[in-house]
């Protein structure tokens, strides 16, 4: 998959059908309100499809195509902002929109053409140590540059109101249960420390030294991760109440079963760096076995949060496949087939209506392949049987 077909599948997956009970868009659908705004037949999901896996590509010189594509994604409300267009655009090597186009494509909020570009280069300066500072203080990215522009109107400089919108914004949030989970992720931390730690600190002075190690670590391993999961929360999170297709029950299984994943893994890299440590003579340090059990943590919430949605997202996926882009890739192999049959299509024809239905096909396995895996791998952590 390119990195175009990457971006327009994230900005698909992103928008809703108003006419189809606000569903999300599908890749045949899209194809058809391509074809409202140009004012003919539009494309077939195939061929969004192939856009998406980097099969075919939007001709450069086809801008009329590319401008219809960011109309829909923009009306449905994949593509919200003018950045979104760009950073479409130039994932698939395409020209910047022009003044005109700005205008056509949002006209319910035209950008200020006239202002000096100085004056939005602040906000593109850093996106990433943006995004993580708006993520801290902040509920959402519109937030964040909503309140980083209101604290730049006035005399420069600027930075001494941006400091206080971020201090206020964060005295704003503090609460007595935000408190009292800070703390609590402190003692987990602290847990990590004690239960874990042990059993990196070679050599043993004796086999009862190395075999206590060996017991606290094992408790350590199931204990941590459970803390993890429990106190990550998903209650609050709008994406995931907008989801009644997964249970509250589940979605704690997978909570905790990212968190075992991610904690597993973060292990595995301080065992080794603890063994190279220990070849090179070097002696242990306490701040070193506290940063050691932070990034544990880190990665167990880490994983706590990516793996629910990566099932998710597999689980959606096999059901697109197999609901949309596979009885089009059908039908569109047997009216190939059928018009090869009459004389009406090449032999060319019917090998790449053969190829694409292969591939989904085979796009449709390895989805619903990661999915089942992810499930198995929850039942050896968890005991309860998903599969049966």
């Amino acid at each position: 998959m390119t990195k175009f077909g990457e971006t327009l599948r994230a900005f698909r997956q992103a928008s809703n059908d108003p006419d189809r009970l606000n569903r999300r868009l599908t890749q045949e659908r899209l194809g058809e309100l391509i074809g409202h705004e140009m004012d003919d037949l539009g494309f077939s999901g195939a061929a969004i499809s192939d856009w998406e896996r980097g099969e075919s590509k939007i001709n450069v010189q086809d801008r009329n195509v590319l401008i219809a594509l960011i109309q829909v994604l923009h009306g449905r409300g994949g593509l919200r902002t003018l950045d979104d267009a760009e950073q479409l655009l130039a994932a698939g090597n395409y020209r910047a929109l022009n003044p005109d186009e700005r205008k056509e494509i949002f006209q319910e909020n035209p950008p200020d053409l006239s202002a000096p570009v100085a004056s939005v280069e602040p906000s593109q300066s850093n996106p990433t140590l943006q995004s993580m500072i708006g993520a801290i203080f902040f509920q959402s990215p519109q937030e964040f540059q909503t309140a980083l522009e209101q604290a730049r109107e006035g005399p420069s400089p600027a930075w001494p109101r941006v400091l206080v919108a971020f201090f206020r914004r964060f005295s704003d949030r503090l609460s007595a249960s935000r408190v009292l989970k800070f703390i609590l992720w402190i003692w987990v931390w602290l847990f990590a420390w004690v239960l874990i730690m042990p059993s990196l600190r070679w050599p043993f002075s004796n086999r009862d030294e190395a075999l206590l190690a060996v017991v606290i670590y094992a408790a350590g391993a199931i204990i941590i991760p459970a803390l993890i999961g429990v106190l990550t929360n998903t209650k609050d999170n709008e994406f995931w109440r907008e989801k009644h297709s997964v249970s509250e029950l589940n979605l704690r299984l997978y909570i905790h079963q990212g968190a075992s994943i991610g904690f597993h893994i973060g292990y595995f890299f301080v065992f080794m760096i603890g063994l190279l440590r220990y070849n090179l003579g070097v002696s242990s340090r306490s701040w070193l076995e506290i940063a050691a059990a932070a990034f544990l943590i880190i990665l167990g919430y880490a994983g706590a949060r990516l793996v629910p949605y990566n099932l998710l997202s597999a689980y959606n996926n096999a059901v697109q496949l197999r609901e949309s882009i596979l009885p089009e890739s059908e039908k569109a192999y047997e009216i190939t087939r059928q018009g090869y049959l009459q004389g009406r299509f090449a032999f060319i024809d019917l090998l790449d209506a053969q190829r694409t239905l292969f591939d989904a096909q085979a796009q449709y396995l390895l989805e619903l392949s990661d999915y089942y895996n992810s499930l198995i791998e929850l039942e050896n952590v968890t005991g309860k049987t998903f599969l049966r």
